[in-house]
């Protein structure tokens, strides 16, 4: 095997060990934003072993291919962004598995963008990775990373505006169940602090997160708390600042 067979598959060996992640560290609440960041890295390993493998694969004369290497080195970042969709994030978060076959996809195209691209033609597999990385690199500024009060009035629209009643009863039934371990007011101590919560997640998304954690944070619902319960907390959460 050469040199650069090797130095290629060490780098997606990489890549692939980094996107394994999820089934070690389990379930676990990450930012939109820092969801994005992340799969940038897995993005650029996975373009850069993609276009390592081209370089060693093509044959010395070889200095153009066929346009459909060109074709698909366009087509695979779209798909990966489509692949980096925010809402899927509070689903894959609960479940490991599934968010390691989302990083395997990521992984795929990557690679295929700069494989395809560098087999079209020399350097062009440096564009599509780049452009497929600076892609996902942009979207920590925007895709899915609503500003604070944006997202707040869209969970307020989502659950047909929310009144005071309900962030009142979820200040009570937060502060019987859930201050014990993430402190008053959602200031933290055992548990993580849970101010700017709207800035992370949707209400939708938190009501999802209570009534589905990741350990060591106890299952409530439905044993515990309700669905009223568990709204009206999603409610008071998403008011703190």
């Amino acid at each position: 095997m050469s040199r650069g067979r090797i130095i290629a598959f060490l780098v997606l060996l990489a890549t692939v060990l980094f996107a394994l992640a999820p089934l070690v560290r389990g379930r676990v609440e990450i930012p939109t934003a820092q969801h994005h960041l992340l799969h940038a890295v897995m993005l650029a390993g996975a373009a850069l072993s993609g276009i390592l493998f081209a370089d060693v694969t093509k044959s010395a004369r070889e200095q153009r291919s066929s346009a459909a290497w060109l074709v698909v080195a366009m087509v695979t970042p779209v798909l990966a962004m489509l692949l980096m969709w925010p809402s899927e994030y509070a689903y894959l978060e609960t479940h490991p598995y599934g968010h390691a076959v989302e990083h395997g996809g990521l992984i795929l195209f990557g690679f295929v963008t700069g494989y395809g691209g560098q087999r079209y033609a020399n350097g062009i597999g440096w564009a599509a990775g780049i452009s497929i990385v600076a892609m996902a690199f942009l979207a920590v500024w925007g895709y899915g990373v609503a500003p604070a009060t944006a997202n707040l009035a869209a969970s307020r629209v989502a659950s047909n505006a929310l009144t005071a009643a309900d962030v009142v009863h979820g200040k009570v039934i937060f502060a019987q169940n859930c201050a014990v371990c993430h402190g008053v007011a959602g200031a933290g101590g055992e548990g993580p602090p849970l101010k700017n919560e709207r800035t992370r997640k949707s209400l939708a998304q938190t009501q999802q997160w209570i009534e589905n954690p990741a350990p060591p944070m106890p299952k409530l619902y439905p044993s515990v708390l309700s669905s009223q319960n568990v709204a009206d907390v999603a409610a008071y959460l998403q008011s703190l600042h």
